[in-house]
């Protein structure tokens, strides 16, 4: 059963306050040369709170209390920027009515046009915003429009796989070499994070299935014979918990480009 239900959005106003003190955030951000990763480092929160905050969305207030206590400005800039945020969060607070489940074929490419924090988990194939071409035919895929978004360093990506789906190859596996290439490049980029979770790895949570979180608001689930786009708060939730618990045993960075690499040199032995 589908259920529907209007989604309000907040006021106008609203709306606009909070991209104005984004902006300034973002501005604060840049006179001090950090990048978003850094503040979020800094600031001990996740990367895709600062992105959605610089980028007029909401987060919890004690996640923007620690953003804005990790910058390097004075008292007043400080004072400043909270009275902007609390302003902000106050004009739109409290007129989301969200919808539940919807199984509409175009619920799930509008978000990936529009989402500027996107963060998916896979334990059986590569993420799609990050499938080559060839990898898409031979698994009889369509296109992603996230992978034309990759570049955009007005949002930020993470993705965390399973070592088993580098592991699984469609069709002959003669594709796997360029896509594990591919994926080495793809996680150079500044605002893409690449998360492995090792064969070897305890998982803290079992997802049945993968999954891809939109701006912490929706929810897309693909399975064998349709896609599924959850919205209902809760639902959503449980989503990004899992996210955030797997995304803390992958490894990233430099080991993750080294474990790819040696799936890569694995799969040239099988060739030969």
């Amino acid at each position: 059963m589908i259920s529907r239900i209007d989604r309000v959005e907040p006021s106008d106003m609203g709306d606009k306050e909070l991209r104005a003190a984004g902006a300034r955030l973002r501005e604060l951000r840049n006179r001090a040369g950090w990048t978003g990763r850094e503040l979020a480092r800094r600031s001990g929160v996740a990367q895709a709170a600062v992105s959605r905050l610089e980028n007029g969305g909401r987060v919890d207030t004690n996640t923007v209390d620690l953003i804005i206590a990790a910058l390097p400005v004075d008292a007043d800039e400080a004072a400043e920027l909270h009275a902007r945020m609390r302003d902000a969060y106050a004009d739109s607070d409290g007129r989301r009515v969200d919808a539940g489940f919807s199984l509409v074929v175009d619920a799930a490419r509008r978000w990936e046009r529009s989402a500027v924090v996107v963060q998916e988990f896979q334990s059986a194939m590569i993420p799609r915003a990050l499938r080559t071409t060839d990898y898409v035919q031979a698994i009889g895929g369509s296109h992603s429009p996230l992978a034309d978004r990759l570049g955009d360093t007005g949002c930020d990506f993470g993705f965390v796989v399973t070592e088993g789906a580098l592991r699984t190859w469609p069709a002959g596996g003669s594709t796997m070499p360029e896509q594990l290439d591919h994926l080495a490049r793809v996680c150079e980029l500044p605002n893409v994070l690449l998360g492995v979770v090792p064969w070897s790895v305890l998982l803290p949570v079992m997802p049945p299935h993968g999954f891809s979180v939109f701006d912490d608001e929706a929810v897309v689930v693909e399975t064998f014979t349709a896609q599924m786009t959850i919205t209902e708060p809760d639902a959503v939730a449980a989503y990004v918990d899992a996210y955030a618990q797997l995304e803390a045993v992958a490894v990233t960075g430099g080991e993750a480009r080294a474990l790819v690499e040696r799936i890569r040199r694995d799969f040239e032995g099988l060739a030969h």
